[in-house]
């Protein structure tokens, strides 16, 4: 089967779910050139393995170069969710030692911004730090110009599952959400954060946000946020 690979960021981390084999050939070059281009840009990857059938040597030597240039650059690459066979071949080839493993994805991003290169970045980092969640990544990147532009700290994911991750592993005082996002799973989006953190702020976007003058809604944006958070020094 072809390797498949499908992304997303989750704040400053990127998710990579893998599908299909890790072998010699295109599968190889694949994943390191995707991999690779990842590492420059995010740092922190987490290769997601659950519905991956077989690695062989090559795929094995190609995870550990990725591994290595990661860190080389404080980063890391992160695997979680390995199949039984899998994780067996890593523990005879003495290999599963070199690598960080978790049993889901959340241990996994949580242990990313718990890491030595989050812990660099943000020791002494008093912005005040928030989330921001909304379904259009370029409506992401607009929220995350405009708030870090305007001295925040925020972090953007598009989806409010991604979101609680973040909550528990960044400890975000305020969360920012699309209007279609007040509901998850059938419950109040505002219920299911405060599980995690009651004394968590919920902030709503109007519901065309997306569509309205970017200067006006930027602005209108500021405004509700100051009102929630102490000014950014």
């Amino acid at each position: 089967m072809q390797l498949r690979l499908e992304s997303r960021p989750v704040g400053d981390v990127l998710i990579i779910q893998c599908h299909g084999r890790v072998v010699a050939g295109n599968e190889v070059l694949t994943l390191h050139s995707y991999v690779g281009d990842s590492i420059d840009k995010y740092g922190d990857v987490v290769l997601q393995f659950d519905h991956v059938e077989f690695v062989d040597s090559s795929g094995l030597g190609a995870l550990v170069r990725l591994m290595q240039a990661a860190r080389s650059k404080g980063g890391d690459v992160k695997l979680c969710g390995l199949p039984p066979r899998i994780r067996k071949t890593l523990e005879m080839t003495n290999l599963l030692a070199q690598f960080e493993t978790y049993d889901s994805l959340e241990e996994a991003i949580t242990a990313a911004y718990l890491g030595s290169r989050y812990s660099r970045n943000k020791t002494g980092d008093a912005r005040p730090r928030m989330l921001c969640v909304y379904g259009s990544t370029d409506v992401c990147t607009f929220l995350r110009e405009v708030l870090c532009g305007a001295g925040y700290n925020a972090l953007t994911t598009t989806t409010i599952d991604d979101a609680r991750i973040l909550l528990k592993a960044t400890k975000a005082k305020l969360v920012v959400i699309s209007a279609r996002m007040q509901t998850v799973h059938g419950k109040p989006t505002q219920k299911l954060l405060e599980e995690i953190d009651p004394a968590v702020s919920l902030l709503v976007l109007d519901e065309n946000f997306a569509a309205e003058d970017p200067g006006e809604a930027a602005e209108k944006l500021l405004k509700d946020i100051g009102s929630r958070l102490a000014p950014p020094a």
